[in-house]
């Protein structure tokens, strides 16, 4: 089951180190692979991605193998069509921004089309963001000291969120510390506003630690139900300990089919997330 356990965790790190959900418990036999898809459409202006590669097995130690030469695209709500270009040779897709640009509300669809196969993502609507206001540093308070270290790393990012009262928000932060993405997976900022539904709230993001020196800075992401429990079971995967794991290890499933055989396990997850940067107050 160890063995079993490692394999799945490598899986959930490499997909979490890019940027609906059921949980499977499922034997792996030494030789299982499955396509592993990872790619996010926001509102920036910039390329977006779709990264395509191979699990492989436990007992496989040569790295995830890119998937090359797949027909990639989105489509939207309108049957509007938008290619993604391949990087040569790295399973790596891209868009152009001066051809698309997603938007708030849009309804989008990834489609991978190789090997006579055709993988089709679940719709995915892009919600609408709620704003953030007064971001800044806090820091966790020792009792038994009086001083704070500026070398100690119990500083964290606060801000304060504006919630829809009339849709469910979920929320993820990208904490950039020194401009370098915090992403493992204890540091996933993930909340949602079941308890304060309408409010103005203070989140707190204490899973990232820095030292008083650092400069951090975030990005506010919507995320849609689909999206926040995959990465919630990312989270609650990695996480668990090793020796005593809190959840049964299984497999996490994303939200992407094989259209010619629904049966086959498709790993990974096709989101839309709008975004905006987060300046912190220092």
């Amino acid at each position: 089951m160890i063995r079993v356990r490692n394999h799945i965790i490598l899986i959930a790190i490499s997909l979490i180190s890019l940027s609906c959900i059921d949980q499977i418990n499922l034997n792996l036999e030494s030789g299982t692979t499955n396509l592993v898809v990872f790619g996010w459409i926001t509102n920036e202006t910039r390329p977006y991605e779709v990264k395509l590669s191979l699990s492989n097995a436990y007992s496989d130690q040569s790295g995830y193998p890119p998937i090359i030469g797949a027909e990639v695209y989105v489509t939207d709500q309108l049957a509007n069509r938008y290619d993604f270009m391949e990087i040569p040779n790295t399973g790596r897709y891209l868009s152009d921004p001066s051809d698309f640009i997603g938007r708030p509300g849009d309804v989008y669809q990834l489609t991978i089309i190789h090997e006579e196969k055709t993988y089709l993502s679940a719709l995915e609507t892009m919600p609408s963001l709620t704003q953030v206001e007064d971001a800044f540093v806090n820091f966790i308070a020792d009792p038994a000291d009086f001083e704070i270290d500026a070398g100690d790393e119990n500083f964290f990012i606060s801000a304060f969120v504006l919630d829809d009262p009339n849709e469910d928000n979920y929320y993820r932060w990208k904490i950039f510390v020194n401009s370098e993405l915090r992403n493992q997976p204890e540091e996933l900022v993930l909340f949602d506003d079941r308890f304060t539904n309408g409010n103005k709230f203070k989140y707190d993001a204490g899973n990232v630690v820095f030292t008083e020196s650092d400069i951090p800075y975030f990005q506010h992401m919507s995320l849609s139900k689909g999206a926040y429990d995959f990465y919630l079971n990312l989270k609650e995967q990695t996480s668990s300990s090793t020796l005593s794991p809190r959840i049964q290890p299984g497999i996490i499933s994303g939200n992407m089919i094989n259209e010619n055989d629904p049966n086959e396990l498709v790993l990974g997850y096709f989101g839309a997330s709008e975004v905006i940067t987060v300046e912190i107050v220092q």
